[in-house]
């Protein structure tokens, strides 16, 4: 009764993996492990969807929120902001705490399709973690926070988009 060795090696590798999901699940994390499926996108690409088309029903061109980056990042880049877009470009982005100017040295400031194309850039490169809270009435990501690898330390990062409402 001796069973190939390719079995043995594949329910050493299930077991394993079942056990890397459990300790992982244990510790909180929200990673979607699956021991048959490779990747469990599917899901989620479909709520991009669908919530990409629902903001494009909005027909919101004038637009501000309230929008903050939280990471292992000079705090410049993390302070919350207030972003006012016009006929879809960035008009003004300042500062919450004191409505000065806001620094844009580190690249930016996103508008909501930029934040769409933030989930669906780290679902394609195969972060271990994306997980994105839609806004229920017009679909835009309220919240995306993404860790690139499990257990590497400071690559994980939180976008705040909050208070969407037509600009005035």
């Amino acid at each position: 009764m001796n069973e190939p060795r390719s079995h043995l090696l594949r329910i050493r590798l299930s077991r394993s993996a079942a056990l890397a999901c459990a300790l992982g699940a244990a510790l909180g994390f929200s990673s979607g492990c699956s021991i048959t499926e490779p990747s469990g996108r599917a899901a989620e690409a479909m709520d991009l969807s669908r919530n990409r088309q629902r903001w494009a029903s909005a027909n919101l061109h004038d637009y501000e929120f309230d929008y903050q980056l939280r990471c292992f990042c000079a705090p410049d880049a993390t302070e919350p902001v207030h972003i006012v877009v016009r006929g879809d470009a960035i008009s003004s982005v300042v500062r919450s705490r004191d409505g000065l100017p806001a620094v844009t040295r580190f690249g930016g400031w996103p508008r909501v399709d930029e934040l769409f194309a933030t989930v669906q850039r780290r679902l394609e490169q195969g972060a271990a973690r994306v997980d994105v809270t839609y806004d229920v009435a017009l679909g835009y990501p309220r919240s995306i926070t993404v860790d690139i690898e499990l257990l590497t330390a400071d690559d994980e990062s939180e976008q705040v988009a909050s208070n969407l409402r037509a600009a005035r």
